[in-house]
């Protein structure tokens, strides 16, 4: 049996409970000052939805600068400012602080493929495009939808076809690394360990050698992959095919 099934097996067990979770979690508290919007509209609260069944707003959402997002009717994020660090505004509310007001888990996954695409949608980056990637799959681990799992695709090749030489940082024991994620979004896809989320390659493991079908991928997206080595998994090196 493929991945693939597998996933579309779990989906209806997910879609079954989330009309029941649907709406239940308010982020901040009413009264309370929070992050206003490009017109200074305060957001109070917002309710955030906590199923996993993502209706894509188009074709492009969560790839590099599509806008739709920021028309999507279900984007709780929509008149909220998400902020990038400012280090002349070192007190604002920034995107990494409102992701963290979002629950843990498959609870709020969708919430957090909506805030990583308004925020990739308003200021296209590497960093927002991996966000949004990881989302996305995050939330095709959770529905396996068929759908999501090329959206999943589509966007963690963005962030190798489009901003190839960005990175991130990570804060590990109250110290900071940066990481370069073309190297980080080949690990996610060859090693499965990196996300804890299934894989969204589509392979046939009666026919197929997994990391052998990701460096396939890779090379028909037109990158190389020397794949990362334990225990830290911080020395893959990707780099572009010629020609």
């Amino acid at each position: 049996m493929s991945n693939r099934n597998t996933k579309k097996t779990r989906a209806a067990a997910f879609r079954g409970a989330s009309t029941l979770l649907m709406g239940l979690f308010v982020l901040g508290a009413a009264g309370c000052e929070g992050p206003s919007d490009g017109d200074g509209t305060i957001a109070n609260a917002i309710v955030l939805p906590t199923d996993v069944v993502l209706d894509l707003a188009c074709a492009d959402v969560g790839i590099n600068s599509e806008q739709c997002v920021l028309l999507d009717p279900e984007n709780p994020y929509v008149n909220v400012k998400v902020s990038e660090f400012d280090v002349n505004n070192p007190n604002a509310v920034t995107k990494f602080e409102l992701n963290a007001m979002i629950p843990a888990g498959t609870t709020g996954a969708k919430a957090r493929f909506y805030l990583w695409a308004t925020a990739l949608a308003r200021s296209p980056s590497g960093e927002n495009q991996w966000y949004t990637a990881r989302a996305l799959h995050e939330l095709w681990d959770a529905n396996g939808d068929e759908v999501i799992r090329v959206q999943t695709l589509r966007a963690y090749r963005s962030v190798l076809d489009n901003f190839f030489g960005s990175v991130t940082f990570f804060t590990f024991g109250g110290a900071t690394t940066s990481r370069q994620l073309n190297a980080q979004v080949a690990d996610d896809l060859y090693r499965p360990a990196a996300t804890g989320f299934a894989t969204p390659i589509d392979w046939d493991p009666a026919v197929d050698i997994f990391e052998r079908e990701v460096l396939e991928v890779l090379t028909e997206w037109g990158y190389t992959y020397i794949p990362a080595n334990p225990p830290n998994y911080d020395d893959g090196i990707v780099s572009v095919n010629a020609g």
